[in-house]
């Protein structure tokens, strides 16, 4: 089934389409939620009112653009819909003392998954931030908008997680001289 059909099964509420839309996407956007949940279960309850958003909503989208971008969106919207449940993003932390380096070389020595494991020890709006600027491409005007925090708190808490991360790379055996 191509896209354009599982689209448009889905805007006339098939559900054969609809199962075929989430065992296509699923895994992928599944992986998404993870980045941004540290609990598997609740990783899973996101995706899952994600898809039922999707579902519910597909009618908005008018086929401009990319769907797997839209549905994406969706996703992480719904990430941070939970996040702000239950976290305040506008704890501001100091850490004008922190100049990480841009060599970025360390992260060529680990691979994907470990990265992604790495990024749960760090605390959730240090993880968020970094998802939301690293991986999604963000930038921090919107970031502060969707966290409902000022650019200078997504800057702080960027700077916070790539301290961090470099600390664990460390504790992986990384030299010290390489850093996120």
């Amino acid at each position: 089934m191509k896209e354009v059909e599982f689209i448009e099964g889905c805007k006339r509420r098939d559900r054969k389409a609809q199962k075929l839309l989430y065992e296509k996407y699923s895994a992928r956007f599944f992986g998404v939620c993870k980045r941004y949940m540290k609990n598997v279960e609740l990783a899973e309850d996101v995706l899952v009112k994600g898809f039922l958003k999707i579902f519910e909503n597909i009618n908005s989208f008018e086929g401009k653009g990319n769907f797997e971008g839209w549905m994406q969106r969706i996703f992480i919207n719904e990430c941070l819909m939970e996040l702000r449940k239950k976290n305040d993003f506008t704890v501001y932390l100091e850490t004008s003392n922190i100049q990480p380096k841009r060599d970025a070389t360390a992260l060529e020595n680990l691979y994907e998954q470990d990265i992604l494991k790495l990024l749960d020890f760090l605390p959730t709006g240090c993880r968020t931030v970094f998802n939301l600027y690293v991986i999604e491409g963000y930038k921090h005007s919107e970031i502060a908008e969707k966290l409902k925090i000022s650019e200078g708190t997504s800057k702080s808490q960027l700077n916070l997680a790539k301290e961090k991360l470099k600390v664990l790379l460390n504790e992986y055996g990384i030299s010290q001289n390489k850093s996120v």
